[in-house]
């Protein structure tokens, strides 16, 4: 086994994978990157939810696409529904979602990680994170038990993604199980271990709900949840085709497409549930730490809601390798006998058997102000956080830090004393608004991505998402390494000169007395209109270049409005702060100021103006502070 890496990739969930991924794009090299997993043969599962994408998680895919990401090449190859969110709204907020089928998700992920030569992968336990003897700041490697033998794996960089594992424990009612999955172990050597570094700790929580047996549900007697009759995918590769080791995705949809059904819950089942709150460990105080207020359990919901009469349930198959039903709607850590009684209230599962209960895990997370907005770590230069670890949720999430982290540690290995790190500004990608937003503020609870959480989504949508970050892709290495990352710009460059194109014959083009420019901006004027309209002028295309410039000539003034806020702020923005400032010293500024600025370190004034309790009046002070700090260190150098 190698025991030398550029890169130590600890996890294999979706943090995991794209982080490994996006440095072996960038890297380039045989058995430069390791991924270490607790169990190699759950690389890339979902844990919970069967599906990617939504409401701006499904920006999320796209841009990690675009940079040469994998998430959205396996959602394509293992989707069993595609529908687009959010189309009775403006496509800035549509939102792109396939329910995947979870065991080729798991499969297909393991294939594409197995088929790159850079990536090894090992089996093994974390125990501890290593750092130089002579200084703790500066990361080498980590320590891990692989078959039961300690093994040293050296490193330049460390990306640790351990999801829900870090010192894990699963709740159904009274009872507490070690793990961060059903059936699989907790991590606790790596909590030590950051403890030790130095690193301030939090805990949270997350909840799945029961699965059911497909084939005891009154499937048919339930109303249909279907899909978009013409999925739309998520990578720029799917429609051409692309093939990968022994995966192959040279038709969209590549396997078979299933609808849902919809069910309830109903007031006989709220009141089974309000009688044995003193059996629900969340009510009990046996859970202590907070989990997704988007996303509550089926407990919680009925005592904050208490005027509703029912809540609704998509009952999602899972695979078609399995008879497994997903309970989307009703998460849960109620003892078993409760789930029992409550799923047989629900319409058409008055018989259905529960193949797995729900249940909640508690886990560690490190409080993201202790990283940059690189993934790298403020204390220990060279080691990594993505992922759950950061205090989010959701696959999307993770994987898009993931990726930030895998090309800023390939790039920390690469360059070392000259690396100055990579990341997005808010006004350039949900990436990066996801990252500011980790190091601007602590996550009380788990963090899920919105469209409202982007000031600037009109130019962040999904359907562009090629069009901004591509060319970044291209010039920041990840494309060239590899076929699909070669085939992915030609995709690009083609792409670019027809739209350019596009926006010329948009001009001249007539629609009886009106040009299309000036019909797009009728209401009624749909994506299929236009692309009738130009067909015959600009050629056959797929419908990604018909829906970007409907909506880049639908939204323009906006847009055009939009960038000139972000003209007017980017001074402001991305002027950095100083390192060695002392907000303490600031005695003539706000006490809460001084507290805010002085645990999250912001980077630049752009930061430092979203961080909590620091008001403009604070800003504008800090300008001036900072100022005479700097006069004063001229004087003090030059006596």
């Amino acid at each position: 086994m190698n025991t030398r890496f550029k890169v130590i990739v600890v996890g294999g969930g979706h943090a995991g994978v794209e982080a490994a991924w996006a440095a072996a794009n960038r890297l380039g090299t045989p058995g430069s990157v390791a991924l270490v997993s607790l169990d190699v043969s759950k690389i890339g599962v979902m844990s919970c939810n069967p599906a990617i994408g939504g409401l701006a998680k499904g920006q999320l895919v796209r841009e990690i696409d675009a940079m040469g990401g994998v998430m959205g090449l396996i959602a394509d190859a293992t989707g069993i529904q595609f529908k687009v969110l959010n189309t009775s709204k403006g496509s800035a907020v549509h939102g792109p979602r396939c329910q995947s089928d979870n065991v080729a998700y798991a499969s297909v992920a393991q294939e594409l990680i197995r088929f790159r030569d850079e990536i090894e992968v090992i089996e093994g336990t974390v125990e501890e994170i290593l750092t130089s003897d002579a200084d703790t700041t500066c990361v080498q490697g980590v320590r891990v038990l692989v078959h039961g033998q300690e093994r040293t794996l050296e490193a330049p960089t460390v990306i640790i993604t351990t999801g829900t594992f870090m010192r894990a424990l699963m709740h159904m009612g009274s009872e507490k199980t070690a793990g961060g999955r059903f059936g699989e172990k907790t991590a606790s050597g790596i909590s030590n271990s950051l403890k030790d570094l130095g690193f301030e700790l939090g805990r949270l929580k997350t909840g799945t709900p029961p699965r059911l047996d497909f084939t005891t549900i009154k499937w048919d007697d339930l109303p249909v949840e279907a899909g978009d009759e013409e999925p739309v995918p998520f990578s720029e590769l799917t429609p051409g085709g692309w093939a990968l080791g022994d995966v192959e995705c040279d038709q969209f949809p590549r396997i078979e497409q299933v609808t849902c059904r919809q069910s309830s819950t109903n007031l006989d089942a709220h009141e089974i549930i309000r009688n044995n709150l003193d059996r629900a460990p969340m009510f009990t105080g046996q859970i202590e730490s907070k989990g997704p207020r988007y996303c509550p359990s089926i407990e919680d919901k009925v005592v904050r809601f208490h005027e509703r009469d029912s809540h609704g349930v998509f009952l999602e198959p899972e695979s078609h390798s399995t008879d497994w039903v997903y309970c989307n709607g009703i998460a849960t850590s109620l003892p078993s006998d409760v789930q029992d009684e409550i799923i047989k209230r629900m319409p058409g599962c008055e018989n259905a058997k529960i193949v797995q209960y729900g249940y909640a895990v508690e886990y560690d997370m490190v409080r993201p102000h202790q990283i940059y907005t690189t993934g790298q770590t403020r204390a220990v230069r060279g080691l990594f956080f993505a992922g759950q670890i950061n205090g989010t949720s959701g696959y999307e999430e993770a994987a898009a830090q993931g990726l930030i982290a895998g090309l800023n540690a390939a790039m920390l290995a690469q360059e070392g004393d000259a690396y100055e790190g990579f990341s997005f500004g808010r006004d350039e990608a949900y990436i990066g608004v996801l990252m500011d937003d980790l190091v601007t503020k602590t996550p009380r609870e788990p963090y899920r991505m919105f469209t409202s959480r982007a000031e600037h989504r009109l130019i962040l949508r999904a359907d562009n998402a090629p069009d901004r970050l591509t060319p970044i892709a291209h010039m920041l290495g990840l494309l060239e390494t590899s076929e699909l990352g070669r085939q992915r710009w030609g995709l690009f460059e083609s792409r670019k000169e027809s739209l350019e194109r596009g926006r010329v014959l948009l001009g001249e083009l007539r629609d009886g007395e009106k040009t299309l420019a000036q019909r797009l901006l009728d209401p009624d004027y749909t994506i299929e209109l236009l692309k009738d309209a130009m067909t015959e002028s600009l050629g056959e295309h797929g419908m990604g270049i018909w829906r970007t410039l409907h909506s880049d000539t639908r939204y323009e003034p906006y847009i055009e409005r939009q960038r000139g806020q972000i003209r007017r702020s980017s001074e402001m923005e991305h002027r950095p702060l100083p390192d060695w400032i002392v907000y303490s010293e600031f005695e003539s500024m706000r006490n809460e100021a001084r507290q805010a600025l002085d645990k999250f370190r912001p980077t630049t004034f752009g930061q430092a103006s979203r961080l909590e309790g620091v008001t403009p009046a604070d800003i504008t002070l800090l300008s001036v502070l900072i100022k005479r700090a700097r006069a004063a260190q001229r004087e003090s150098a030059q006596e």
